[in-house]
């Protein structure tokens, strides 16, 4: 019993749960987070969830106060809380804990929880999963290289960022594809773990609990291959067909992929807030962070996503459903342009020595460049 799972709920309120568990040392561990709507003007609740791995999926709750956007509050915070609480509803309505049952049945799980009272209800989570196919299906206006090019060149730049993908799996972070799922437990023991150990070989300060300094810190780990609950993305077009197209061969049957999302759309409707960290509600934030020790960002025009969703493709969905909006299209091209597709961008210099500045990348350029069959004319 791990992953994530998502609900909501529309009774007297509305808001959302979100319940993150790993199996660790013979038992299911974690966090269930509820966060009501804003109209609702109520906390957010964090519960820590401990269960074995045989059932009954039986445990005590104790219920933790957070922000209505995200962080835990402190002793002071959380008095004020509930004394406005009290007094708005003339007694405290959230109760110190929970008796709380989780029934799995398939991918889903049913959460039944009482108070000390004997007052309850249910809730039914659906599991974020990355091995379902993704639903989105390239757009009908751009189904060839040159109409993809032409769209490009006329967008506004920075409204839209871009990803490419040689196969269209759906989009989802580096930390949610492992079997790892507890994002508060990453934030607070591997980050720190790790700016610990590589905190003598960064030659430029960096303090964690500057968040702006955590997000540069996040970035670094993803620079160097550490799974984070980031997702890069370019402001650039081509330098997205560019990791679309690399090393895809003709006869390749999957089509290479270029993800766009609309993100000024998105940012006037969710306001482009700053990077925060978990626990916080179901979130998607776009994120310029400072470039601290990564010589490929300003050549890939890069940029990045933080999202505590697994399944960010889906949730995105869920979003454009419920503003009327459309957020997030795919570009789908064939493989069987990917050489001409590499040459324009070759003459464009989109490369991978440019993208990947170093030796390295001077010797794949070479080696594309010498051994590349000469399938166009000379």
């Amino acid at each position: 019993m791990q992953g994530q799972w998502l609900g909501e709920f529309n009774d007297e309120f509305s808001g959302t749960v979100r319940l993150e568990l790993e199996e660790r040392d013979g038992r299911s561990v974690g966090n269930a987070y509820v966060f009501y709507a804003q109209k609702d003007n109520l906390p957010g609740l964090m519960f820590r969830v401990d269960i074995g791995l045989v059932p009954p999926f039986e445990t005590e709750v104790t219920t933790t106060y957070l922000h209505s956007d995200g962080g835990i509050m402190t002793l002071e915070a959380r008095d004020s809380a509930e004394a406005s609480l009290a007094e708005r509803f003339g007694k405290l309505p959230i109760p110190a804990k929970l008796q709380v049952e989780l029934d799995f049945q398939g991918d889903d799980v049913v959460v039944r929880y009482t108070t000390i009272d004997g007052q309850g209800d249910v809730i039914t989570l659906i599991k974020s999963s990355l091995e379902t196919p993704s639903e989105l299906v390239g757009r009908a206006d751009l189904t060839t290289w040159a109409q993809f090019r032409e769209w490009a060149v006329d967008r506004r730049p920075r409204n839209f960022i871009f990803r490419g993908q040689k196969k269209p799996y759906k989009l989802s972070t580096t930390f949610h594809r492992t079997w790892r799922k507890n994002l508060q437990l990453w934030i607070l023991d591997d980050v720190r773990m790790l700016y610990s150990a590589m905190s003598e070989q960064i030659s430029y300060p960096l303090q964690l609990g500057n968040m702006e300094h955590n997000a540069a810190f996040w970035s670094l780990l993803q620079h160097h291959g550490y799974p984070t609950p980031l997702l890069d993305w370019t402001f650039s077009p081509f330098v997205a067909a560019y990791f679309a197209f690399a090393n895809v061969k003709p006869e390749d049957p999957a089509s290479p992929r270029i993800y766009i999302f609309d993100q000024a759309k998105w940012n006037e409707r969710y306001g482009k807030i700053g990077f925060t960290a978990d626990p916080s509600p179901p979130q998607l934030i776009v994120l310029e962070s400072q470039r601290f020790g990564n010589p490929r960002a300003a050549p890939q025009q890069a940029l990045a996503t933080v999202s505590n969703v697994a399944d960010i493709e889906s949730f995105i969905r869920a979003k454009e459903i419920q503003d009327g909006q459309e957020y997030l299209t795919t570009c789908e091209l064939p493989a069987t342009e990917a050489p001409r597709i590499l040459r324009e961008l070759e003459l464009m210099g989109i490369t991978y020595g440019s993208l990947f500045p170093g030796l390295d990348g001077i010797a794949r350029d070479l080696e594309n460049r010498l051994f590349r069959p000469q399938t166009l004319p000379a």
